[in-house]
């Protein structure tokens, strides 16, 4: 099971290259260039090319709340309703 943190921030979101692997980690958001890097402690991770969807949606508001454009998550969280068939009673 991923820590809590993981599953809400398994990114570093930075201005420079901190951790190598500069030209994989480069991302164009507006007129910045930022480097994104996975967290190597999250467990659960898929390592590889990551989506069109994730790269333009996903990995867009991570950095939007990274940046302080946005405080709420709508793709990169999960939406689950609060009603009385989303809770199980033991």
């Amino acid at each position: 099971m991923k820590p809590k943190a993981c599953k809400l921030w398994p990114f570093k979101i930075l201005g420079k290259p901190e951790y190598g692997y500069a030209s994989e980690s480069a991302f164009g958001y507006g007129e910045n260039r930022l480097f994104i890097y996975a967290d190597s402690s999250c467990r659960g991770l898929k390592y590889g090319k990551p989506t069109w969807e994730f790269t333009s949606h996903k990995l867009t508001e991570f950095i939007e709340i990274a940046m302080g454009f946005r405080n709420e998550q709508y793709k990169t969280t999960a939406n689950i309703g609060l009603n009385a068939r989303n809770y199980i009673l033991f």
